[in-house]
């Protein structure tokens, strides 16, 4: 190879490195150019959704409920028109319905766009009827009580309570519901059961005609059940009998009978 060409190649490998050199310094600056574009764009998105004023609140509509409680649910939710819909929590907005709102048991937000919020909301199914204080109150199944009514439905279970119906605790509620809910027919236990009323000890009493059964605490209700169907079963217990007596399952595995007429003979 002579100088000549020698300097030729060296040339043209000098020539070949700032090409490859311009082609990454232009694909550098298209990919800025690109990026720029792309966080403006999403500034621009996060403006126009979060604070401008094209997509704000301006009608509230609510499913699941109708008429004063619909309104109540609105107030209770406190969300001002003209707020952005994209700002709108739906945490905050289940918390302030909830808190407010004992009939809603739960609430979610869907957005239609452009601007109108809707709340979707499952109010509390009856379970129980709680009256108590001269007051008659509504209760569900998980023992929230939620709702003070003038007049209850004769087709829901009632317990009558010493004391304010809305003072019980949830627990205690709940162990009602679960009393009534598992009670016998009326035929494996010879006799109608009357209304239960829960005493200010917190033991509940309940009447099968003549007989009488000491509850105790509203806990334990499949055991305690079964104590009674199997000591009604027996020959000298009988509800419709003249003589008055009394289970006490209290303690439902140390059940205790009295008023059994002594045995002839």
């Amino acid at each position: 190879m002579s100088r000549r060409q020698g300097w030729r190649g060296r040339l043209d490998a000098r020539r070949a490195r700032r090409a490859a050199q311009g082609g990454r310094g232009a694909w550098r600056r298209t990919a800025l150019l690109w990026g720029a574009l792309v966080a403006l764009a999403a500034a621009g998105l996060v403006f126009l959704f979060f604070y401008s004023a094209a997509f704000v609140v301006k009608d509230v509509q609510v499913v699941g409920a109708k008429g004063k409680l619909a309104e109540s649910i609105v107030y209770e939710a406190d969300i001002p028109h003209g707020r952005p819909l994209a700002r709108v929590s739906e945490t905050r907005l289940a918390e302030r319905v909830l808190e407010g709102q004992k009939r809603v048991r739960s609430v979610s937000l869907h957005r239609r766009w452009p601007s109108t919020i809707v709340y979707e909301v499952e109010l509390r199914e009856p379970a129980l009827v709680l009256r108590g204080g001269g007051r008659t109150w509504l209760a569900d199944a998980g023992g929230v009580v939620y709702a003070a009514v003038g007049k209850a439905s004769h087709k829901l279970p009632a317990v009558t309570v010493a004391e304010r119906p809305a003072d019980l605790s949830q627990e205690t509620v709940r162990g009602l519901v679960e009393l009534w809910r598992m009670r016998p027919d009326p035929a494996e236990l010879e006799g109608e059961i009357s209304t239960p009323r829960l005493g200010s000890d917190g033991d509940v009493t309940i009447k099968i005609d003549q007989l009488t059964v000491r509850w105790g605490p509203p806990v334990e209700a499949e055991k305690k059940w079964k104590v009674v169907r199997a000591l009604v079963g027996q020959d000298s217990i009988d509800p419709q009998g003249a003589i008055p007596q009394t289970i006490d399952v209290t303690t439902p595995h140390m059940p205790v009978v009295t008023g059994i007429p002594p045995a002839e003979g």
